[in-house]
């Protein structure tokens, strides 16, 4: 999670507390109570600062802010903030480069866009710069973030990008404050800092409706220049969509002013969509008011609703609650392209070239039928904007249960299995169609005057699954993945083509409690989906935090008794791997079979009870895993009681469906291994003790006492540890698996400021990537800190992402500029080499894109 030094706090606070929204604006606002009742707001965002704070600290801040002078207004703080975070570039305001890292964090707690708005009416005001000056550098030049762009023409590669999480909140925020939009009641995120809205004394509902109403009179205001203003009741919100004048301003007056002509550039529709509320904020901080209130209630509102769209604290669960929040993709499609396309053409230039996740239905609707309809729309609007040759899709498979974690233990999930079989024979109609190998679309070429036609397939180039990974596994998807990868579809007309065959990527190894599930759900995505080289790792933090690390800040780890015992198993077999390189972790091998030993009587309570000699072995466990691989669904694996199931891999109905079960093979399962497997599916089925048993919690000490029981059941509780030992053996396992995905050509898709927003890492600087592909290569030496036991060779092949930057404010540019920041500035590496470093990875990026693009534009004879 991203964290902020408390020096931001008292202007977040100001700006943009929801107790400021009523207090701030009462007629004593700079009276004796202002500081008290400022320095409780700030209290409020105790959870995103590294420390805690002293009432004195706080105190001296606002004094040191001025906070307690008699001019002290909304207009002057975002001033101060604009000189002190941007500089001036001649056509546009940039980040200065030392403030990078405390622009991000502030970006995290408010809307960046204001500060940049009112750098611009301060520029205009002090040089005597004309309106259309103003508004061409912002249409033109302008990063709706502040953040600088190279000047060198360089490409960049952005391989991991979910098309729903990217682009900006502005146009949602132009949709609330220009166009009425509103939200329901439902779905909201949590913000901690925003107590009364979360105690429900306020209504989150009403921000949608505050926002209209005050822009709508602010925007009247712009036109009228009353001499005086009303205050708005914000206890007791109309809801008129009608009856907002703005809109009627905006179409019929004259524009003279710089705020007449922002906001009239606001709600022009050609202009692009994350500028156009920057626009309608430089508008905002132009209008020239003798009673601010109504500016500084709009500010705040505003940025309080931002805040609910951008991701805060940690894991996956809080993630996805954040993603599907509808206030982001909210529009007004009269004067608003639709979400979508926004994501298309949002930090997008020809120099950069993106790779779309989008869900299924972009190709196969409701019913398992093909439907373009979307992916037609999309590939039509890139090809209007010039992309055609910067942009391709991958398909994201969805992990969630949709709320439902009680069928998290419903290891059979058949209709989730069926879904996807449905899903797969669609897709692979639609690779093996001519139909939508030569599709017309509206866009054309300009220069032959002429309709162009595409080939839809071309764009769809990967597959991946997404999601929560806490919820469901990569087993449930990993046979549907190497059906689709395997490009083996039937030949439909006598006109197809073949073409190069996709490649997988699967997020894992991203969010867990035990550094081992995080490990385990990384190499399950390789072994499982039978990764080839080429094929990606969604994030795999696991395999790059160092467990020292992990342990001290993981404190305690919650892991069921079902995936302890695979953790354990699982860790058991790759130590047995270490050791023949290392062998110093001989003896940890001994306390893993002994916790395997114990578990393993915990769990299989009725072969305890049945035989006293029944036990398995790691091996039987370790084979029975491997298993999961194969679908049970196409396998009926409920038909089977006594003996083996084999089956013909050449009939299509089990090809690449089912690995294991060779009927020519033969005699490499034994009936130990298929009994455990077929346990483990049909456990929900059969609801006995196991099934009981395996859901079951354990606590585990990631750092414990001297002097406890390494692990124990006390009662009806389960307690484990993990031992010093074991975290060496952890990192060992993790260099052992790094060098193994190198060797196959796999490749990892690193997000930093994701990674930052949403694990538990909180600065720059702690990001695998800096294990995995080191600037100093020298740290790869045997004996070095990144290969302490000598099992690497070199690193992992890596490239930078964005992943959702809507909600993770951030362009692909930026990822690359802040990791080469933090080489210098928390590494020490010198900064030619750092340099060299990031543009290295910046190349392997771009290598990787188009390695994956087919050029899927139809080109006409004789070009």
């Amino acid at each position: 999670m991203l964290l902020s030094n408390d020096l931001l706090l008292a202007d977040v606070a100001f700006l943009s507390s929801d107790k400021a929204i009523k207090e701030l604006s009462k007629d004593d606002v700079l009276g004796k109570d202002f500081l008290k009742r400022l320095a409780s707001y700030i209290q409020d965002y105790q959870p995103y600062l590294h420390r805690n704070l002293r009432d004195e600290d706080v105190i001296n801040q606002l004094y040191a802010y001025e906070y307690d002078k008699s001019d002290i207004t909304f207009s002057s703080v975002l001033s101060r903030l604009a000189h002190s975070f941007l500089e001036w570039q001649g056509s546009h305001f940039e980040v200065k480069p030392r403030k990078l890292n405390q622009w991000l964090e502030l970006l995290s707690l408010i809307d960046g866009t204001w500060i940049i708005a009112q750098a611009y009416k301060d520029i205009a005001r002090e040089y005597d710069f004309s309106a259309s000056d103003i508004i061409n550098a912002v249409i033109t030049e302008q990063c709706p973030h502040g953040l600088a762009r190279d000047r060198a023409g360089k490409l960049f590669a952005d391989n991991h990008v979910h098309l729903g999480g990217h682009g900006h909140t502005g146009p949602s925020l132009l949709s609330f404050a220009l166009y009425g939009e509103t939200l329901s009641d439902r779905g909201w995120p949590k913000r901690p800092e925003y107590t009364l809205f979360e105690s429900s004394q306020y209504k989150k509902e009403n921000l949608p409706i505050w926002s209209f109403q005050l822009a709508g009179k602010l925007v009247e205001y712009a036109f009228t220049q009353p001499e005086k203003t009303t205050k708005f009741d914000l206890d007791n919100p109309k809801f008129e969509q009608d009856d907002c004048l703005a809109l009627y301003y905006l179409s019929t007056q004259l524009a003279t002013t710089l705020a007449q002509k922002a906001f009239l550039q606001a709600h022009c529709k050609p202009v692009r969509s994350d500028v156009r509320w920057l626009l309608f904020c430089i508008g905002v901080v132009s209008t020239e008011l003798k009673d601010p209130t109504i500016v500084a209630q709009f500010i705040r509102v505003s940025n309080i609703l931002r805040n609910y769209m951008i991701v805060w604290g940690t894991g996956l669960s809080q993630f996805v609650e954040s993603f599907g929040f509808s206030a982001r993709k909210k529009r007004y499609h009269t004067y608003q392209n639709n979400s979508r396309l926004d994501g298309l053409v949002a930090d997008i230039d020809n120099r950069t070239l993106r790779e779309f996740r989008v869900s299924p239905n972009v190709v196969v609707n409701g019913k398992g039928k093909i439907g373009v309809k979307d992916l037609q729309q999309g590939l039509e609007a890139a090809l209007k904007h010039s992309f055609a040759e910067n942009i391709h899709f991958v398909i994201h498979f969805s992990r969630s249960l949709k709320g439902d974690l009680a069928k998290k233990e419903d290891k059979y999930q058949a209709n989730i299995r069926n879904t996807l079989k449905q899903q797969v024979t669609a897709l692979q109609k639609f690779k093996g169609s001519v139909t939508f190998s030569d599709t017309e679309i509206k866009a054309f070429d300009l220069n032959l005057s002429v309709k162009q036609k595409i080939d839809l397939r071309k764009a769809i180039r990967g597959y991946d699954l997404a999601g929560n990974e806490n919820e469901l596994p990569i087993e449930v998807f990993a046979p549907a993945l190497r059906v689709l990868r395997s490009a083996k579809y039937p030949t439909t007309n006598i006109f197809s083509k073949r073409f190069i065959r996709p490649f997988l990527t699967v997020h894992s190894g991203e969010d867990y409690s035990h550094l081992l599930s995080g490990l385990r759900a990384i190499d399950e995505a390789v072994y499982f989906c039978d990764f080839k080289s080429g094929d990606r790792l969604g994030h795999a933090l696991a395999l790059g935090v160092m467990p020292r690390v992990w342990a001290q800040r993981q404190q305690t780890a919650y892991v069921s008794l079902g995936d302890h015992i695979d953790n354990l198993v699982w860790c058991y077999q790759k130590a047995l791997e270490v050791i023949q390189i290392a062998p110093r972790f001989t003896g940890v091998l001994q306390l893993i079979q002994e916790k395997i030993n114990f578990w393993s009587m915990q769990l299989y309570v009725d072969e305890q009870r049945n035989s006293e000699n029944q036990r398995y072995t790691v091996r039987d466990m370790h084979e029975a895993w491997k298993l999961r691989r194969n679908c049970p669904e196409t396998l009926n694996l409920e038909t089977f009681k006594e003996s083996l199931p084999y089956v013909d891999h050449l009939n299509p109905l089990y090809r690449d469906w089912i690995i294991d079960f060779d009927k020519e093979v033969g005699g490499s399962i034994t009936s130990t291994a298929f009994k455990l497997w077929q346990k483990y599916v049909l456990g929900h089925i059969r609801d006995d003790e196991y099934f009981a048993a395996r859901k079951k919690p354990i606590i585990i000490h990631c750092q414990p006492k001297q002097g406890e029981d390494p692990f124990y059941v006390k009662g009806r509780m389960q307690f484990d540890s993990v031992s010093t030992a074991e975290l060496d053996l952890y990192e060992a396992i993790q260099d052992l698996q790094m060098e193994k995905y190198a060797a196959k050509g796999i490749i990892i898709e690193a997000c930093p400021t994701s990674n930052i927003y949403i694990g538990r890492f909180e600065h720059y600087c702690e990001h695998p990537i800096f294990r995995w592909d080191p600037p100093e290569q020298e740290w790869l030496k045997q004996g070095e800190k990144y290969n302490r036991f000598g099992l690497r060779n070199g690193s992992v092949t890596v490239c930078i992402n964005t992943d959702d930057a809507a909600l993770m404010p951030t362009t692909i540019q930026n990822e690359h500029r802040v990791l080469q920041k933090a080489a210098v500035e928390h590494f020490d590496v010198g900064v030619n080499k750092a340099e060299d470093w990031i543009e290295r990875v910046r190349r392997k990026g771009v290598e990787i894109f188009k390695a994956n693009h087919l050029d899927w534009v139809n080109k006409f004879e004789g070009e």
